[in-house]
C-alpha cells in the first residue's frame, strides 16, 4: 500500500506535455516512501490523454479544478494525499517522507508549503518561518499546490466545486477549505522548509486582466461568505489606492487590473455560485503545451 498519493490535474493539450512528464519524473524521485501518482485528465478526445508508466489515470469531461481534485482524492488509496498542479513538484526528494513524519510527530492534520519561483510575476509570496494555521493566518498561507492532508479528513470536507479555475468564482477554494478545516477543529501549518517548485505567471496584460476578473470574483465571494468583512474592506481600499497611483504614473495596465479587481470583488458576493464547466482562456493557453 502507498504511503502517500500525489494528485495532479491537467487538461487536454494539442502537443505532448513535456513539462507534465518532467513533473511526474520528479515525483518518482521521492525517497524512503511508497507513492501513488494519480493523474486526473479532462478533455474532449480521450485518445489525446497521456499514458504514463506508473501513473493511475482518471479521464473526465471538462470540469473545474476543484472537482477534479475531489475526484482524484476519492480514488486515492494512501492515507495521506498531496495536491500538485501539472507544472509544480516538490524541490526535495525527501519531501513526502518528511511531510508524513511531520503530520504524525506534530499531530497536525494538514500542511502547506513554501514556494520556489522566479520571474516578474511570481504565483505567490514565500515565508521565512513556519506559520500555524488560524483564522488570521489562513488566507496567505493556504496554498493548494503542495497541500498535504490526511485523505479521510479531505474526503469528508472536500473542495467547494463552485470555486476555483473553471468556475465563475475562479479562486479562494483553498482559503475556503482551510477555513472549514479550522472550524472542524483540524490543525494545520505552513512549513517554510518544504518547497514546491512553481513557474512564474505569464506577464502578458490580457492574461493578467482575465486572472484578476475570475480570481477577484472568488476572493470577494469567499471573504464575505466567511464574514471577513474587514479584510474585504481593506482589500478594496488597497486596490483603490493602487488605482490612483497607477493613474498618476500612466500605468494603464495596472489601472485596468485595479479597476477590474475592485469591480469584481464587489460583484462576486452577489453572483450565484455554480459548478464549473468552462475553463478561462488564460488557463487553457498557459496549459496548452505550445
Amino acid at each position: 500500500m502507498a504511503d502517500i498519493s500525489f494528485i495532479i490535474c491537467t487538461i487536454q493539450k494539442e502537443k505532448e506535455d513535456i513539462y507534465l512528464n518532467h513533473v511526474i519524473d520528479n515525483i518518482k524521485k521521492q525517497e524512503n516512501v511508497e507513492i501513488e501518482i494519480i493523474l486526473v485528465w479532462d478533455g474532449l478526445d480521450i485518445n489525446k490523454s497521456p499514458n504514463i508508466e506508473g501513473v493511475k489515470k482518471i479521464t473526465l469531461d471538462f470540469s473545474s479544478l476543484s472537482e477534479k481534485r475531489n475526484i482524484g482524492a476519492a480514488s486515492a488509496t494512501a492515507p495521506v494525499i498531496c495536491f500538485l498542479d501539472d507544472d509544480t513538484y516538490p524541490s526535495d526528494t525527501l519531501f513526502a517522507r518528511k511531510a508524513i513524519d511531520l503530520l504524525i510527530s506534530d499531530n497536525i492534520d494538514f500542511l502547506t508549503c513554501n514556494i520556489e519561483s522566479t520571474g516578474q510575476f511570481m504565483s505567490g509570496g514565500g515565508i521565512t518561518a513556519d506559520a500555524d494555521m488560524n483564522y488570521k493566518t489562513i488566507i496567505p498561507n493556504m496554498w493548494e499546490p503542495g497541500l498535504t492532508i490526511y485523505a479521510n479528513v479531505f474526503n469528508r470536507l472536500k473542495l467547494d466545486p463552485t470555486l476555483g479555475i473553471g468556475c465563475v468564482h475562479g479562486a479562494s477554494e483553498g482559503f475556503d477549505l482551510g477555513f472549514r478545516l479550522l472550524k472542524d477543529g483540524k490543525k494545520g501549518r505552513r512549513i517554510s522548509s518544504f518547497y514546491i517548485n512553481h513557474p512564474p505567471l505569464d506577464p502578458r496584460g490580457d492574461y493578467q486582466a482575465e486572472r484578476f476578473f475570475f480570481y477577484s470574483l472568488g476572493n470577494g465571494a469567499v471573504l464575505i461568505q466567511h464574514k471577513y468583512y474587514w479584510t474585504f474592506t481593506w482589500q478594496i481600499i488597497k486596490t483603490i489606492a493602487r488605482l490612483f497611483v497607477s493613474v498618476v504614473k500612466l500605468d494603464f495596465v495596472r489601472v485596468r487590473a485595479s479597476f477590474i479587481r475592485i469591480l469584481c470583488m464587489l460583484i462576486g458576493p452577489l453572483l450565484p455560485r455554480r459548478r464549473g464547466r468552462v475553463l478561462p482562456s488564460w488557463f487553457i493557453a498557459d496549459h496548452s503545451g505550445i
